[in-house]
């Protein structure tokens, strides 16, 4: 069966991942799908290299007017728009743990008749998700943890390095973080929480990649109705751990304020907002413009929501390596009992269970808003 395969522009700023390779489209097309490229100018594979394949070539933005029959694709969440939604889209909308505007992003949806596969819940049997940018995200959060650490111990400010920019390779980063680190003699004491998930294994490897073993702990190490004092001993928290119910937060205000060694957190899960946040010590993330914020005296932290960003090339060969195979099973329509249909069995959920008043939309041509 041919299918309307329409990958579009990332609109998220300092985003240039994407979830289909230029390598990934030509095997769509060999397989009889059309596949339309949106221009780009942020992302990290040229259109050029689309185009070379044989796939078309459309504006930016232009998704929204495609055929109803198009499959969007894309990676982060949509702009907050007016305009109900109509097509099918994957992409991760962070709606589905009561996120900031989740009323109003379900809204469109349920006004325009569309259907949301979340690519967070594509999970298998066990409910493991079957792709995912973890290993990049703790990768990069490591070295970001390490560089505001190095930036500390040398009285420098690290929102100075700002805007942080991607790099090219791995080895480029590591080199990079590490050329500025063995500027100190001493070396940080670290604790990876959530070290056996893929961030934090993501973590663990740049960290060793740079001569240094973590202390790791997992949810056993974690169990706990109260604040986890140990961590003050350490110089540097890692927070790789996934928390999908409300729990007792690893650190608090009152925590936070105690005699320690911390200086400084990097909190790759980044749920500020979120009602299962282990760290309720800040409120909102940072961003590569401001990548750190200070927190308590000598204390800071930094939480971007989207850190594979720093290495696009690489982790979006990843994570599209990994989702492949299942956008064949879903183009072939075979989705009974797949991550597929639990991604649209949760979004119809979601989408159900949202109150007559939650659900408040307003027209293309008009500010009235309408009440379902």
């Amino acid at each position: 069966m041919q299918r309307l395969i329409w990958l579009r522009h990332e609109t998220k700023p300092f985003e240039q991942r994407c979830c289909l390779t230029p390598k990934a489209c030509k095997e769509l097309l060999d397989m009889g799908h059309d596949v339309v490229v949106e221009k780009s100018p942020t992302r990290v594979f040229d259109d050029s290299e689309y185009e070379e394949i044989g796939c078309k070539i459309a504006e930016t933005n232009s998704w929204i007017n495609a055929p109803l029959n198009a499959i969007i694709i894309g990676l982060k969440e949509l702009e907050d728009k007016n305009f109900s939604l109509s097509h099918r889209h994957i992409h991760f909308a962070h709606v589905f743990k009561d996120q900031h505007g989740f009323e109003r992003t379900l809204s469109r949806f349920v006004k325009g008749d569309g259907l949301l596969y979340d690519l967070e819940y594509l999970v298998d049997e066990d409910m493991k998700r079957v792709a995912a940018f973890g290993v990049w995200a703790g990768f990069a959060g490591a070295a970001l943890g390490i560089d505001l650490w190095t930036h500390t111990q040398l009285g420098m400010d690290y929102n100075k390095r700002a805007p942080l920019l991607p790099y090219k390779s791995q080895v480029a980063m590591i080199e990079d973080i590490e050329e500025r680190m063995n500027k100190i003699i001493s070396r940080p004491r670290v604790l990876i929480i959530g070290a056996n998930g893929r961030s934090g294994k993501g973590a663990v490897k740049f960290l060793r990649a740079i001569g240094i073993e973590p202390t790791k702990w997992g949810s056993k190490d974690t169990i706990s109705n109260h604040p986890l004092e140990e961590i003050l001993s350490f110089d540097i928290l890692i927070n790789c751990a996934l928390i999908k119910e409300p729990r007792s937060p690893f650190l608090d205000l009152e925590t936070i304020t105690k005699e320690r060694n911390l200086t400084v957190i990097s909190d790759v899960g980044c749920d500020p907002n979120g009602p299962c946040n282990p760290l309720p010590i800040y409120a909102n993330c940072t961003t590569m413009d401001s990548p750190s914020i200070k927190i308590e005296e000598n204390l800071y932290l930094t939480a971007i929501d989207h850190l594979p960003s720093l290495l696009p090339r690489e982790s979006s060969e990843d994570f599209c390596t990994q989702l492949f195979p299942h956008l064949v099973d879903f183009l072939n329509n075979d989705i009974e009992d797949s991550p597929w249909e639990r991604a649209l069995e949760l979004f119809y959920e979601k989408t159900l269970n949202l109150s007559p008043d939650e659900i408040i939309l307003e027209d293309n041509d008009s500010s009235d808003k309408i009440i379902m």
